[in-house]
């Protein structure tokens, strides 16, 4: 229970850091409603709601044991295949472009978890790079990079 109730105002502590992180902000006249405070205001509140209900769950006692499972041995092959998928991604970030690398990243994270479809997953790692791309490059007007498939996106 100590360690519960630790964890959860942790939660809350770090959602009031980022609530006064953000009330720090400076902001432009420009931004008359939705600016750069909207979203790390939305997570602070977030956490600590999120926070103070794990906490009066805590200190309520609602008579649940806590659930202990049984050690397993750590699995190292999931871990390294996202290993291997991350290194890749940050080592053909530039030359492939963030939607090869990324569709990488993802397929090797799929692998990882267990799946065993790897042309499914290889093809939902391309749309959804293609997605996220076009969101942040045209969307957002962000950079990201294109690589080898520059006149393409």
């Amino acid at each position: 229970m100590p360690g519960e109730l630790l964890l959860a105002l942790g939660i809350v502590a770090l959602g009031v850091f980022i609530a006064v992180e953000t009330a720090t902000f400076r902001v432009a006249p420009l931004y008359a409603k939705v600016g750069p405070r909207l979203f790390p205001g939305l997570v602070a509140t977030g956490l600590i709601l999120i926070g103070g209900l794990l906490a009066w769950q805590v200190l309520r006692g609602d008579g649940r044991e806590p659930s202990v499972q049984p050690r397993t041995p750590p699995q190292w092959a999931p871990l390294g295949l996202v290993s291997v998928g991350l290194l890749l991604q940050m080592l053909l970030i530039e030359w492939l472009g963030f939607v090869l690398a990324s569709s990488i990243l993802f397929w090797f994270v799929a692998v990882g978890f267990g799946s065993r479809r790897y042309l499914r997953d290889a093809a939902i790692g391309v749309i959804l790079s293609v997605v996220v791309f076009l969101g942040f490059t045209r969307g957002l007007n962000l950079s990201l990079p294109a690589g080898i498939l520059e006149g393409l996106l």
